[in-house]
């Protein structure tokens, strides 16, 4: 019995699902640019809405309009692919990203 590992169809064990997620990920920030996007992330700042500037490899460039941390709001980050638990990316006719700050009256 041949045991040729190449001739696997798609789905099978050989596959690494890693890069699988890795590809449609970055395809769908790929295909967003300019769009807004919520990004949650296991690890520190934890959560940013803004626009996606770029994607370049396996990161995505978000210029960040709201961050968890304020003094961090209006920076630019580079997120690796990996670091990110949970995204949304607004798209028309879809549900709209709030404003989680609110505004202040005065």
């Amino acid at each position: 019995m041949d045991k040729n590992t190449s001739s696997k169809p798609p789905g099978s064990q050989g596959d690494d699902i890693n890069a699988i997620r890795q590809a449609c990920v970055t395809r769908e920030f790929e295909e967003h640019l300019s769009s807004r996007t919520l990004i949650l992330m296991a690890s520190y700042p934890f959560l940013i809405i803004g626009k996606i500037v770029e994607v370049v490899g396996d990161y995505v460039a978000v210029k960040a309009e709201v961050t968890n941390v304020t003094e961090l709001d209006g920076e630019t980050f580079n997120i690796h692919i990996d670091n990110i638990e949970v995204f949304y990316i607004q798209k028309p006719g879809k549900a709209v990203i709030p404003d989680i700050r609110g505004k202040e009256d005065d």
